[in-house]
């Protein structure tokens, strides 16, 4: 049998360009059949084999627009994969909800292509505000010998906001600098708890997730969006931290309340917080965050690295053999649309 995919993706974007250089390597694989790269309804029509379509890829950080899947769909009845490039799919899954079998039809991600690279930024976060770098390149502009005491990660508490594939690389990390790893996550019986000297649940405990922020030197949030996790850390969270506390976002800036973020950050009543993720992208030139002195900000690339199209492809390579093969049964792990991840 012979595959027909349609990727999601704008063409004139550089990613997509990327994307195109890795094509090759779809085109010989064991069972695909012919591809289609488009943005539209036109150029998907065009390509004239929409009845024959089977899998369906949405890159929406390659400006592929996962609205036109409303269009696509009754044009492509034979759908039986719907993979993600990126690993969010918070704003994939609202539409798949609305189509007719669109919640039946297996959905995949990019789960842990970018977990390495998010845990390295992390660790930076957490250096940055553990040894004062603010603080030293300031002395060194006033010509200032300030010897004051330095931090040290050891023996400090990092907390989890999620515990996912990206919380535990990260928390692997964490552990070789001997720190102690505490997380917030739903429910018992997932993997890597075993990376944490404690847990809490979620679904035994209504406090859990605050005791992870009164608890932690740093807070650590890679929850995914979507409405469960809408402004998962806000007021009431935040001023549950120590004073000498940070805050860390790399998940989806829907998870993270900026107004109460703020405020905390302007009174000094944290000691700081990276952000690599924001409510709304690009972020606005007025945003207070910009004047916030404690504040480490990246513009959502803490995980765009050179290998970043190398790294998601190498994950969708995978689960195509899987689908490819004669004797697929259904894929490994799929998207649980309920809880959005």
């Amino acid at each position: 049998a012979m595959h027909v995919t349609l990727i999601l993706a704008d063409t004139a974007n550089a990613n997509t360009v990327a994307l195109k250089a890795l094509l090759a390597q779809l085109e010989e694989a064991a069972g695909a059949g012919a591809v289609c790269v488009g943005n539209d309804l036109e150029t998907f029509k065009a390509f004239g084999r929409l009845e024959e379509v089977e899998v369906v890829v949405p890159v929406v950080f390659a400006g592929g627009n996962p609205a036109i899947l409303k269009e696509l769909w009754p044009l492509c009845p034979k759908v039986r994969w719907v993979h993600s490039m990126a690993a969010g799919v918070d704003t994939l899954v609202p539409i798949l909800k609305e189509l007719p079998r669109g919640s039946e039809v297996p959905l995949t991600n990019a789960k842990g292509a970018f977990s390495r690279s998010l845990a390295e930024y992390a660790i930076a976060a957490l250096l940055h505000f553990n040894k004062q770098v603010p603080r030293l390149q300031s002395n060194r502009a006033s010509k200032t010998w300030d010897r004051f005491t330095m931090g040290e990660l050891y023996g400090q508490t990092a907390g989890f906001i999620g515990f996912g594939d990206i919380a535990q690389n990260t928390a692997k990390l964490c552990k070789a600098f001997g720190m102690r790893v505490v997380a917030f996550r739903n429910t018992r019986g997932r993997s890597g708890d075993d990376l944490a000297d404690e847990v809490y649940y979620a679904s035994e405990n209504t406090d859990a997730k605050k005791e992870v922020f009164r608890n932690s030197d740093f807070v650590i949030c890679s929850l995914p969006g979507g409405e469960q996790t809408f402004h998962a850390c806000g007021a009431a969270e935040f001023a549950a931290m120590k004073p000498s506390a940070v805050f860390v976002s790399m998940g989806r800036g829907s998870c993270v309340d900026e107004a109460a973020l703020i405020e905390v950050l302007r009174g000094r009543k944290i000691a700081g917080a990276a952000l690599d993720v924001f409510e709304k992208e690009p972020l606005a030139q007025d945003s207070p965050l910009w004047e916030c002195e404690n504040l480490l900000l990246s513009p959502h690339n803490a995980d765009l690295t050179a290998g970043y199209m190398r790294l998601t492809w190498d994950v969708f390579m995978e689960k195509f053999k899987e689908f490819a093969d004669p004797k697929f049964q259904g894929f490994s792990s799929t998207v649980d649309f309920s809880k959005g991840y």
